[in-house]
């Protein structure tokens, strides 16, 4: 249970800590994501207080999961991010919006439903940490640094995952149309 949970507290961390240093880097970045904010065809993106809190979470989720007593407070704060930001994402899509991802920076990859996948994906992680979590106690056996080391390893891979997803799905879709049209093959 313990490298479930450090896998999982170090998943989101990552993932969320990309998010916001993408949003908070400089006041150009933090504008641009306000202004991408408010042209998302949910109506609470059009809050003007929506960009800094959403923001702000970002940047105590990555604090709070990263400390050992403020991991379930940290997890339970990125269950409610996680949740608002797949229902808004899924609104958006089903809406038909034409407007960029731009969870991890600025991007040219319209909202789609493989972005509502990733954060579900992210929700999940996020509950199963919670739950993880909670389940052991500090007399549970200590973990072992090679365990930690493959729980580290583990979440570093599927948060470079979950960032460049886009590429990924860019890339995947781009072989499978040239693999339609016979590109490539001999």
């Amino acid at each position: 249970m313990v490298y479930a949970a450090l896998i999982c507290r170090t998943l989101v961390g990552l993932v969320f800590a990309v998010s916001a240093f993408s949003k908070l880097r400089n006041g150009t970045a933090y504008r641009e994501f306000s202004s991408w904010l408010a042209s998302v065809p949910v109506p609470l993106a059009r809050k003007r207080a929506l960009p800094p809190v959403l923001a702000g979470a970002e940047a105590a989720i990555v604090v709070l999961v990263a400390v050992p007593a403020t991991a379930v407070a940290g997890l339970v704060l990125a269950v409610l991010t996680l949740a608002a930001l797949t229902a808004g994402t899924a609104v958006a899509v089903r809406r038909g919006a034409r407007v960029t991802c731009q969870c991890f920076g600025s991007s040219r990859t319209e909202l789609a439903s493989h972005h509502v996948l990733r954060n579900g994906f992210l929700l999940v992680l996020a509950v199963v940490g919670l739950a993880v979590v909670g389940a052991f106690s500090a007399d549970a056996v200590a973990p072992r640094p090679a365990g930690i080391g493959l729980s580290l390893w583990a979440a570093v891979a599927l948060a470079t995952f979950v960032v460049f997803l886009d590429d990924v799905v860019f890339l995947v879709g781009r072989d499978s149309a040239d693999r339609a049209k016979g590109v490539g093959l001999s």
